[in-house]
């Protein structure tokens, strides 16, 4: 199975209904490994209509395996936006917290960026990169979603601008304090599937990063008066992305 059949929903061919034992195939024992399920332990899954459900593992072999159903959830786990963040790699060991409530937010997928002002590649280590992924597959398993968001392997803005989640995007947007009062999303409410949203770091964007950002085709948004942390911008502005289009 790829990478992304994994991440996926996990889902059953037929109704589902509480309290109903099902059997498991190898696909669906495979993404229960993937997201470090355990016996006894509890997972999401869609039925063949499409709702989802909170069921426990009861066996696992090599062959297949058993789940007892227990809960019916009255909403979709995932949110109707493809909204892929694109965050600059900020220091003292944040991103851990910015995956873990981007996650939580409903985001598919989280994009690592290196930029003028970020930490360099060369503190990657310091940043403890090598758990990013894993925090998103804990804060997944934690608000019950249904699929695990991607997180990359950071790159230069540049190649992030050139990546299939950004040119497939049919909205894109970069946080800017700088832009003018009022830059901000429409009272209209235009029809978005995908979703592309950029943050700096500390200090923000360049002259040049913005230039390059309006030229690739992102719309500045700005988020009041007050400068914000990147964190805590970041994580505003998904929330804000999600209210506007998303599940919020």
């Amino acid at each position: 199975m790829s990478n992304d059949s994994l991440r996926a929903p996990i889902r059953y061919a037929e109704v589902l209904t509480t309290g109903q034992t099902i059997a498991l195939d190898k696909a669906q024992l495979l993404a229960l490994k993937f997201r470090e399920i355990n016996v006894k332990e509890a997972f999401t899954l869609a039925d063949c209509h499409g709702q989802f459900f909170r069921a426990a593992l009861t066996a696992a072999e090599s062959g297949g395996g058993k789940a007892q159903i227990y809960e019916a959830m009255a909403t979709s786990p995932e949110s109707s936006l493809d909204l892929t963040l694109f965050c600059a790699v900020l220091a003292r060991q944040r991103m851990l917290g910015v995956i873990q409530k981007a996650t939580e937010l409903g985001v598919m997928a989280v994009v690592p960026v290196f930029s003028e002002k970020s930490v360099p590649a060369s503190g990657l280590a310091h940043e403890k990169a090598h758990a990013w992924p894993a925090q998103a597959l804990r804060a997944a398993r934690q608000c019950r979603r249904a699929s695990i968001p991607r997180v990359a392997s950071a790159i230069t803005l540049a190649a992030a601008l050139e990546t299939p989640h950004f040119q497939a995007a049919n909205l894109r947007y970069y946080l800017d304090d700088r832009a003018p009062v009022g830059a901000g999303l429409s009272d209209q409410r235009k029809p978005a599937s995908r979703i592309a949203f950029v943050v700096g770091p500390e200090g923000g964007f360049t002259n040049g990063e913005r230039t390059h950002l309006a030229a690739c085709g992102a719309t500045p948004l700005r988020l009041g008066g007050r400068v914000l942390r990147a964190e805590t911008a970041a994580l505003v502005g998904v929330a804000l992305l999600q209210h506007h289009f998303g599940d919020l």
